[in-house]
């Protein structure tokens, strides 16, 4: 009889407790590269993007030389955030709420109102930078107060490939939709989940519908040198309707044979999937230690949402029936690893990348 070794999971309490929340922050959503929105979001000069990163809130503003740039939220004066909304746009700066301080697109001080030139230095009072670097139209911020290693560096150190689907173009395409939805579940289990199909067949009957290959919760052999995953009958995208019909994506025009399904996790929190007309990013954003919001963004080709016709809700509506279930169980396990009784789970063989996950996050907080 063979005999596997015991591989088990994180605590209980890596699940829920404030002490481990704090870890998390300063050694995982602090020092990594996080995902945080398309460039495509931040169309022109002057536009910018708020984003919350595990208790730190951040600015992505595009300068009026069209580079993307990464603030803290906060104004240099006495600490008010500066911008509340999700988005907006300026034509020359931001300005506090509080005592009008303006600051260039750039993050320059330009602006003291009722402040005399030699009270304060404004060379030295700029906002605070975060480091951006843009991947394929993917915008990811470091927050570390170190010299991070560079972003194309942190997604070739993954367990899944992301790298390789840049193949499809993903740089050409365009977002028709973004959906967010928040999730009383800890990031952590959220990122488990995606890991895995062994909840499949339970889980996702509709998914399993359309990407048969999932039916034994496990993939080994998909019959494809391309390491996708085929859909049934002849879909291109990731629908409950076999007939919906989308201009394909940019790299795969000259593909032969049946559309495939990819996907790839990029650690700590971004999920990538890429069907033949569709790529769904997803940012995970950690709101606390038992809480995260999910932020989808829905990218079709340009010819895609060129035609009048051009209609994403069978499959946003079907993404959207998915995630709902993946949520509701990982709401459930959330509810579970607060158990006393749950000092620990276990992995089986075929928790394999689950396992990997949970080692990759060993490394960074121990």
């Amino acid at each position: 009889m063979t005999t596997h070794p015991v591989r088990t999971t994180l605590p209980g309490s890596a699940y829920h407790s404030e002490e481990t929340w704090r870890v998390d922050q300063e050694r995982v959503f602090y020092r990594n590269w996080v995902y945080v929105a398309r460039a495509e979001r931040l169309p022109r000069p002057g536009s910018w993007l708020r984003a919350e990163i595990a208790g730190e809130s951040i600015l992505l503003v595009r300068g009026k030389d069209e580079v993307i740039r990464g603030f803290y939220n906060v104004c240099r004066h006495r600490g008010s955030r500066l911008c509340e909304d999700e988005q907006g746009f300026t034509r020359s700066h931001l300005r506090c709420p509080y005592h009008a301080w303006g600051y260039a697109l750039d993050g320059t001080l330009v602006q003291t109102p009722m402040i005399e030139k030699d009270e304060i230095d404004r060379e030295t009072t700029s906002l605070w930078p975060v480091r951006v670097e843009v991947w394929e139209g993917f915008c990811f911020v470091n927050l570390s107060r170190e010299e991070p290693r560079a972003l194309l560096e942190h997604l070739a150190d993954q367990t899944d490939d992301a790298l390789s689907l840049a193949r499809v173009g993903l740089a050409e395409l365009r977002i028709g939709h973004i959906s967010t939805v928040d999730v009383a579940a800890n990031w952590k289990i959220v990122l488990e989940n995606y890991q895995e199909c062994l909840h499949c067949p339970t889980v996702h009957p509709e998914l399993v519908a359309v990407v048969p290959a999932y039916k034994k919760g496990w993939v080994t052999e998909t019959g494809r040198d391309d390491g996708g995953v085929t859909l049934a009958d002849g879909r291109t995208t990731l629908a409950v309707d076999p007939r919906l019909r989308l201009p394909l994506l940019p790299g795969l025009r000259e593909q032969e044979g049946p559309a495939a399904y990819f996907g790839a996790a990029v650690y700590p929190t971004m999920f990538l999937d890429v069907d033949g007309s569709t790529a769904l990013a997803t940012a995970v954003f950690p709101t606390g230690p038992r809480s995260c919001r999910l932020v989808t963004e829905y990218l079709f080709s340009p010819e895609a949402l060129e035609d009048p016709d051009f209609d994403p809700s069978p499959v946003v509506e079907f993404n959207e029936l998915v995630t709902r279930q993946d949520n509701e169980a990982c709401e459930r396990v959330q509810v579970g690893v607060a158990s006393r009784a749950f000092t620990h789970g276990v992995f089986p063989a075929k928790d394999s990348f689950v396992h990997a996950f949970d080692e990759r996050y060993r490394r960074d907080v121990e």
